[in-house]
């Protein structure tokens, strides 16, 4: 809860003032002398003696909650970001059965997708070093193995993205596997193309360029689309092409004579399709053999498509303001009424 005009509480010391002064009256008020009080003190308290103070505090409360209520209290409900400009990316992510293929990475191992699903949360989310987010980006995901999926909609709401992503993970069937890139570039191209229409749910955003970030360890075998017809259709709507092929020596673990131990396992990327994809959309293609260089290909991509943004942030509020003036007016007419009837004083 915020308030809009936090210097009604100023007012707060010289209620609580106002109230001393009334209360010291009280306590010696004009009456008829007598000798001694002392049989009217140890007399019993009736009730009404005992909670002689209601009226003044229900008084005091209500004004509290009157200044309160002139504070103008307010809930933040929500808050709508809008962007003048920025970029549409959509990720396409290889998640075929060599994907989980072990790479090292900083003396230890780590699954292939693993590595390529931290680097990317890096280049949106900034990982307070070389790279510092893309907030103002329309990003979406889409994974492939043997059919393509999308798994996120182009969108603001990178928090939202993150989520799917850690939900991303390498087929574990047969009959999903494969790599059809092809028909991931080619459904990644499509939503590019439809980004930012009348009917998206962004309207008003203007895109600068729409990119897609492909990353794959192996090569086309599977889909409809081959891989240059889907550039050629990229190219066509105006969206280019990042091809990351990361290859370089991973490891499977596999039970032995002796325990477990790993195999290295040779890349199969194909270098020469990825480049060419890339060529054909205005893109580049770039080669990462561990986690170091995939790192580094990404910082070279966000300097690439870097964009003058100007963004403004809207928020929603909920006006609680009523509330407490309705329980103020309660507390001060209650405490006028007791004073004026039950607690009454002569003269």
């Amino acid at each position: 809860m915020i308030f809009e005009s936090p210097w009604a509480f100023g007012f707060i010391p010289v209620t609580v003032l106002i109230f001393i002064i009334i209360i010291l009256k009280r306590r010696n008020p004009d009456g008829v002398f007598f000798s001694s009080s002392y049989p009217l003190s140890v007399g019993i308290k009736s009730l009404r003696q005992r909670i002689i103070w209601l009226p003044a505090a229900l008084l005091f409360l209500g004004c509290l909650l009157l200044i309160t209520a002139l504070a103008r209290p307010r809930e933040r409900l929500d808050e709508t970001k809008k962007v003048t400009n920025g970029v549409a990316i959509e990720f396409v992510i290889d998640r075929s059965g060599s994907m989980a293929a072990e790479v090292e990475n900083r003396g230890s191992f780590t699954r292939r997708i693993d590595i390529v699903k931290q680097n990317m949360l890096d280049f949106i989310n900034g990982d307070g070093e070389t790279l510092s987010g893309r907030p103002d980006d329309l990003i979406g995901l889409i994974a492939f193995a043997r059919y393509a999926d999308t798994l996120a909609p182009l969108s603001l709401s990178h928090d939202v993205l993150k989520d799917f992503t850690s939900g991303l993970d390498v087929v574990t069937t047969r009959e999903e596997d494969g790599t059809s890139i092809g028909d991931a570039l080619a459904l990644a191209a499509a939503r590019l193309k439809t980004a930012g229409e009348n009917n998206d749910p962004d309207k008003g955003y203007d895109i600068t360029s729409r990119i897609i970030i492909l990353l794959t360890d192996g090569e086309s075998n599977a889909g409809n689309y081959t891989p240059r017809e889907a550039a050629a259709l990229a190219a066509q709507w105006g969206v280019r092409i990042y091809a990351i092929g990361f290859g370089g020596t991973a490891y499977y673990e596999t039970d032995g004579l002796f325990g477990k131990r790993k195999i290295p396992v040779g890349a199969s990327v194909d270098e020469a399709s990825l480049r060419e994809i890339a060529e054909i959309t205005g893109g580049i293609y770039f080669e990462a053999d561990s986690a170091e260089e995939l790192g580094a290909v990404y910082e070279e991509i966000d300097k690439l498509e870097k964009t003058e943004i100007v963004s403004f942030t809207e928020y929603k509020y909920r006006e609680l303001f009523v509330s407490f003036a309705l329980a103020a007016i309660l507390f001060l007419a209650a405490g006028l009424i007791l004073d004026s009837t039950i607690f009454r004083r002569l003269p």
